[in-house]
């Protein structure tokens, strides 16, 4: 059954190859048929003689037809109570559906040849059907080395250790071959085969029947060994992100660790392990990689949700930029269609702009007579000369003052809500060189009078500090 993305979902306990109730059912029903017809037979009720009694000699309980009945109802018995009883210990320790299939299919085989046995000791042909297995044996002996055999072999043996079970996943890394296992027969070993000719490990819905025999030599990785429920087969992953060198380390754990923690916090509640992050260098920045446990049969589904949560997140924040190869930065790469500093420039609010080493207070009142006389100069002329700034790392909606204090002092006095301003450091934490504010004068001389909020910026630079 898929779910709405695609993935598959998991039945609960009860309904996943495990039908109780009808194990329950064929119980009763051939117990109460091996029971009457045992009594029917006892009291003279026959149906049918298979052996004609001499005249006068007794009829033989054992050759009758009702005695066949009663025999083969306490075969099925028999193997509906193993079943039962099967069901209910491994239900008892919240095995699986699969581990069920197999064991009761051996039962089955088990009762099938109980019957046979006993069916040709009733007409007493047993002693021809210890020859008969005699041969089989030395037929059998014949083809020990042979892939039959063994395929049998390896199926009772899997089957009694169960080192993997219907419903888990496996990989033959010798034959390339990933897939859940829907099927263990006594000859193949059928797997639903994951990946294949579509990317990923996602189940493609084709059938591989790997040949029991070359379990005995391959290499056998099971992807869900730590199951303990249908709904728990967890496994190590990771997600790798690759950013700038001057990405803020801190921000970019926190990001991804997050992102891994909303995915999963599911299993992370069910195996009390969380993420954690590794990184190393790289050519063109540095690399990531955030590890934690996540669902073995549904993979990709933890991996899009990470990915996606924290890919946004990058995007929103300026502290931290992907990388591509030979092309440092994906935003910088974007950003060589500007042709001058004055793309550079942001319309920033006053309140989000703070001083540098130097307090704006000790500025104020240490040059009041300069910044009165910029103050006029605005008033009259605009602002041609955009302050410089550079944004906060702590807090990318605050920035701090580089160069032009007093300009910044001047623009509050008159009341500006936002002032244009250069940002040193755009994307990511590296400080860019002070730029060349003569281009932005040669670029956009001044030809107004009217102040900054018409849209003009119209004095000479060198009236600012």
């Amino acid at each position: 059954m898929l779910g709405k993305n695609g993935s598959q979902t998991k039945k609960p306990f009860a309904q996943k190859e495990i039908h109780l109730r009808g194990t329950i059912t064929r119980l009763i029903i051939f117990g109460v048929v091996a029971i009457v017809c045992f009594i029917l037979n006892k009291n003279g009720v026959h149906l049918y003689k298979f052996v004609k009694p001499q005249e006068g000699e007794a009829v033989k309980e054992s050759t009758t037809l009702m005695f066949y009945i009663s025999f083969i109802s306490f075969c099925v018995t028999g193997y509906s109570l193993a079943a039962l009883l099967t069901i209910i210990k491994i239900r008892s320790r919240k095995g699986t559906g699969g581990e069920v299939s197999m064991i009761t299919q051996l039962f089955k085989v088990v009762a099938v040849i109980t019957g046979l046995v006993g069916i040709t000791v009733i007409f007493g042909k047993f002693s021809q059907l210890a020859t008969a297995l005699s041969a089989f044996a030395g037929m059998m002996l014949g083809w020990s080395l042979q892939a039959p055999v063994s395929g049998i072999a390896a199926w009772v043996l899997v089957t009694i250790t169960r080192p993997y079970k219907i419903g888990d996943r496996i990989q033959l890394p010798s034959y390339g071959l990933t897939g859940d296992i829907v099927k263990f027969s006594p000859l193949y070993l059928s797997l639903n085969q994951v990946g294949g000719s579509v990317a990923g490990e996602e189940p493609s819905g084709r059938i591989l029947h790997v040949p029991n025999a070359v379990l005995f030599s391959a290499i056998v990785v099971n992807s869900t060994y730590q199951q303990k429920e249908a709904s728990q087969a967890y496994i190590l992953d990771e997600v790798i992100f690759r950013v700038t060198l001057d990405s803020d380390w801190d921000t970019v754990e926190s990001i991804i660790l997050n992102a891994a923690r909303k995915a999963t916090a599911e299993i992370i509640k069910a195996t009390g392990k969380e993420p954690y992050v590794r990184a190393e260098t790289w050519d063109y920045g540095t690399i990531f990689r955030v590890r934690y446990m996540t669902d073995a049969t549904d993979r990709p589904k933890y991996m899009h949700q990470i990915v996606k949560t924290a890919t946004k997140e990058f995007q929103r924040n300026k502290n931290v930029d992907l990388t591509i190869p030979y092309l440092y930065s994906f935003k910088r790469g974007s950003a060589t269609k500007r042709v001058n500093e004055l793309d550079r420039i942001e319309n920033i609010p006053v309140s989000q702009i703070s001083g540098g080493d130097i307090p704006l207070e000790r500025i104020q009142l240490e040059h009041q007579a300069e910044i009165e006389s910029i103050t006029k100069s605005i008033m009259t002329k605009g602002l041609i000369q955009p302050i410089v700034v550079r944004r906060s790392t702590e807090a990318p909606d605050k920035y701090i003052i580089m160069f032009g204090e007093k300009r910044f002092l001047a623009c509050r006095r008159l009341g500006w809500e936002r002032i244009p301003c250069i940002v040193n450091n755009p994307l990511g934490t590296e400080l860019s060189p002070p730029p060349d504010l003569s281009d932005i004068v040669e670029h956009h001389p001044p030809e107004r009078s009217e102040p900054y909020d018409t849209g003009d910026f119209g004095q000479e630079p060198e009236n600012h500090t």
